[in-house]
C-alpha cells in the first residue's frame, strides 16, 4: 500500500506515528495507544453474597421394602388399601405409608442410601411433584435403581371404579410376583 493510498483511506484516523518526521504517516513504528481514566468506585464495605438457605427436607426413615405415597388418605381409603396391600399378601404395618401433605417431599438421595425399599406404589402423586427425576407412566412398572416403581391413580378414584382396580392389580402381579 502506498503512503497516498493510505492517506486517503485512513485520513482522519491516526494508526501509527512517525517517529522521524513527527507527521501522521502509515509506517511500522510503534502504535499510539490513547490513554484513558480509570475511574474506580470506591465501595466503603464489600457487597457479600447473600447465603442461599434451602428449606430442610424432612429426614424420613424407610423401615419396609414397600413404600406407598399418597397426597393424604381418609380411612375409607386405609380400608381399601388395606384390602389392595392383603391381595399381595401384605398387611398396613409392613409398609411404609408417606402422605406427602404431612411431609411435603422426600430427599431421593436419602431415600437410595437407606437401601431399604424394593417396590414404591405411588397411589396419584408423580415424582415430579416431589422433585425426582423418574418418569413414570401409569400403570406401567418401571425399575430404577433396583427399585421397582409403580404409579396409579388415587384411591379415592380407585373405590369407584372396578376397571381400574382390575387394571392396578395386573400392575401389581407384574411387581409383586403374585
Amino acid at each position: 500500500m502506498t503512503s497516498n493510498l493510505a492517506n486517503y483511506l485512513f485520513s482522519k484516523e491516526t494508526l501509527y506515528k512517525n517517529l522521524v518526521t513527527g507527521s501522521q504517516k502509515v509506517s511500522e513504528s510503534e502504535p499510539i495507544v490513547e490513554k484513558k481514566a480509570i475511574i474506580q468506585e470506591l465501595i466503603s464495605s464489600p457487597v457479600l453474597p447473600k447465603e442461599v438457605i434451602r428449606p430442610a427436607i424432612p429426614n424420613f426413615t424407610f423401615r419396609n421394602q414397600v413404600l406407598i405415597l399418597t397426597d393424604n388418605i381418609s380411612e375409607s381409603e386405609k380400608v381399601l388399601l388395606a384390602k389392595i396391600l392383603g391381595a399381595i399378601g401384605l398387611t398396613l404395618d409392613q409398609i411404609d405409608l408417606v402422605e406427602l401433605s404431612k411431609v411435603q417431599t422426600l430427599d431421593y438421595q436419602a431415600f437410595l442410601s437407606q437401601n431399604v425399599t424394593k417396590k414404591f406404589v405411588s397411589f396419584g402423586v408423580g415424582l415430579g411433584k416431589i422433585n425426582w427425576n423418574i418418569l413414570l407412566n401409569i400403570y406401567q412398572p418401571k425399575n430404577v435403581a433396583g427399585v421397582d416403581y409403580l404409579l396409579s391413580d388415587e384411591l379415592r378414584v380407585l373405590e369407584s371404579r372396578r376397571e381400574l382396580k382390575q387394571t392396578l392389580w395386573e400392575a401389581l402381579k407384574e411387581i409383586f410376583g403374585n
